[in-house]
């Protein structure tokens, strides 16, 4: 459900700002829009070190140990958590720039590996000042013998398909069309003694970050701190200002927390004007639902969507279709049963909503699953007698003949899941002319319906039917648009049905996709099966066995992977797009993120410590 939001003009003194910003801040009602764009050096300040902070913790994540946990109880002095952020940076910088030299460093040993250990550098030299010039190259080992017919050449060992070979000429500039290998800039010695001082140092930088990473959740709170601050600065740059002595904001706030917010007014002398948001596309959405239906908040989270303030919330019908959906367009018991497991095993590193939809959806998955008789695409553990019971034929997926069921269905879904969409969308204009209109599209849904039926599967549309039509246009043309020109909005709508009627039709025969894709994830899996087990496993060997089970995980591994995609583009888009256009949601919203600061004192000293004056 959507909450109903109240706007608000919060005023002042400039002599208080700041406590006010941090009282509205602990009261975290209140999404604050700007009056100014804020701008101000503390705001670039906080800015950089945040990211400074974030840049630290993320390099000490792979160092988190166990242990680490414990660590909260600890009473941390505020003022090192800068400088502990300048070093771990530091150190990685040093890190990096001691892998880069020793990649260099290998390379050059790799030099005398290939042409001798005991190779002295400064012998080419002594040569060339006698005219005599050594060049190295790695050649393919055909083009040796030519080379050597050519050209005065020395060869070494073979050494990853390539041949080492030396140039003698008196000639300086004489060359061959290759890379010519050159020679490094210290002996041996010299790089095995630096690759040594390095692997060292970067051991000891391994050794610092592991120890700073047992003061990670230190550095957590430093940055929710930090975040803290930067919003109360932004919030307080952004304010409006009355010739200096006044600040005000303007922000959004549910209309359950009026109450709070006055008393919160009263106790802080806060001047301010409440009042119904005149702009509705400017409101922020706050979405709350009973428990069972944020289910469905992980999946609108990960599309990262919302409806706008005046629409309409979908998480109920999005969250019963979507688990329809799900179910049969994976549509396997056996695959259902794996996820069921999966989030059993994991539950304690789940969400609780991310686990309770898990468990929906598998739930859902093992049900369609049994009715349908797939498990694992295996037609054989279908047949055993208590399963083979449990089946419906209309919608089993092996040995029956169902095509034409399983698409009357889907249609069916379809037009059930539109008129649900339309009759909302009625309750909505129940104090408007335009609620008509909407039971005239239930009636076109069904008309279309029975079109598609009669098109797709050859099903005689009723006499009847073509009433649906009749009526239905009527309505939508007569009531659709309130205007005070009647016979506008009339032509205005009977203009727009032609192309409102073609994509119904399409919406509806979309839902197809949920038979279609559904058949083809147990095809693929009965193709598996056929291929890895296709003369049985009675007279195969162990060995023989474990490849088969291998072959068989890769498999259907492969076919959960492709399932699961085919919910994310079909199983949201019939809801996204289908079902949300005819509700008339167009996801237009903002989410309402009221201004809240997330830090306390518990793991500090004091709040008034020395963090402020490193800012």
């Amino acid at each position: 459900m959507i909450v109903r939001m109240k706007e608000i003009l919060l005023f002042t003194t400039a002599k208080s700002v700041d406590d006010t910003v941090q009282r509205l801040g602990e009261l975290g009602v209140l999404d604050v829009k700007e009056i100014k764009v804020p701008k101000s050096e503390a705001i670039t300040s906080f800015q950089k070190q945040l990211e400074a902070i974030e840049a630290a913790i993320l390099q000490l994540e792979p160092y988190i140990s166990k242990s680490t946990e414990a660590l909260r109880t600890v009473v941390y002095n505020i003022s090192d958590p800068k400088q502990m952020v300048d070093r771990i940076l530091k150190a990685k910088a040093f890190e990096n720039e001691c892998q880069k030299r020793l990649d260099v460093l290998k390379k050059q040993l790799d030099w005398y590996k290939t042409w001798g250990e005991k190779t002295v550098v400064q012998d080419f030299k002594q040569l060339a000042d006698k005219s005599i010039y050594l060049r190295l190259y790695n050649v393919d080992k055909q083009l040796v013998s030519q080379l050597q017919k050519d050209h005065v050449i020395s060869t070494f060992a073979e050494k990853d398909g390539k041949v080492p070979i030396v140039l003698f000429t008196r000639d300086e500039n004489e060359t061959l069309p290759f890379k010519e290998a050159l020679l490094p800039k210290a002996s041996f010695e010299s790089i095995s003694e630096q690759i040594s001082r390095k692997e060292r140092q970067l051991e000891a930088v391994d050794v610092f970050l592991e120890d700073q990473a047992q003061s990670l959740l230190i550095l957590e709170d430093y940055k929710d701190m930090l975040s803290d601050r930067l919003a109360v600065e932004q919030t307080t740059e952004g304010m409006g200002d009355i010739e200096g002595k006044c600040n005000y904001l303007k922000g959004y706030l549910p209309k359950t927390e009026v109450s709070a917010f006055k008393e919160a007014a009263k106790a802080y002398n806060w001047g301010y004007s409440i009042s119904d948001p005149e702009k509705p596309e400017d409101v922020p959405v706050y979405i709350k639902n009973p428990k069972w239906i944020s289910t469905i908040d992980p999946v609108m989270k990960f599309i990262d969507i919302v409806p706008g303030y005046k629409e309409v919330d979908v998480s109920i019908y999005f969250l019963i279709a979507f688990a329809l959906f799900f179910a049969m367009l994976v549509g396997d018991a056996g695959y259902g049963l794996i996820f069921l497991l999966l989030v059993l095993i994991f539950r304690k590193k789940l969400p609780t909503q991310a686990r309770v939809l898990v468990m929906v959806l598998s739930i859902s998955t093992i049900i369609w699953g049994i009715l349908s008789g797939t498990y694992f695409g295996s037609s054989e553990i279908a047949e055993l007698p208590f399963f083979k019971m449990l089946i419906v034929d209309n919608i089993s997926s092996f040995g029956v003949d169902n095509v034409s069921f399983m698409m009357h269905l889907s249609f069916l879904i379809g037009a059930i899941h539109l008129t649900i969409a339309h009759s909302v969308r009625a309750v909505q204009f129940i104090n408007s002319i335009r609620a008509l209109s909407q039971l005239g599209w239930i009636a076109l849904v069904w008309g279309l319906f029975f079109v598609t039926e009669q098109l797709v599967l050859g099903i005689d549309m009723p006499e009847w039917g073509l009433w649906l039509f009749v009526a239905g246009g009527l309505l939508v043309a007569l009531f659709s648009v309130e205007s005070k020109n009647f016979f506008k909005s009339m032509l205005i709508s009977i203009a727009n049905l032609p192309l409102s009627l073609i994509s119904g039709f399409s919406d509806i025969v979309s839902y197809v996709r949920l038979f279609a894709v559904g058949m083809a994830t147990a095809a693929v899996a009965a193709s598996f099966n056929t291929m890895i087990l296709s003369s049985g496993i009675e007279n195969m060997g162990i060995l023989e066995i474990l490849f088969a089970a291998i072959a068989l995980l890769l498999g259907h591994g492969l076919n959960i992977a492709l399932a699961l995609m085919a919910v994310m583009v079909h199983g949201i888009r019939l809801n996204m797009l289908e079902f949300a256009s005819h509700l008339g949601v167009d996801f237009s919203g903002e989410a309402y993120k009221p201004f809240k600061l997330i830090t306390s004192d518990r793991y500090y000293k004091s709040k008034e410590t020395e963090i402020l004056k490193t800012i």
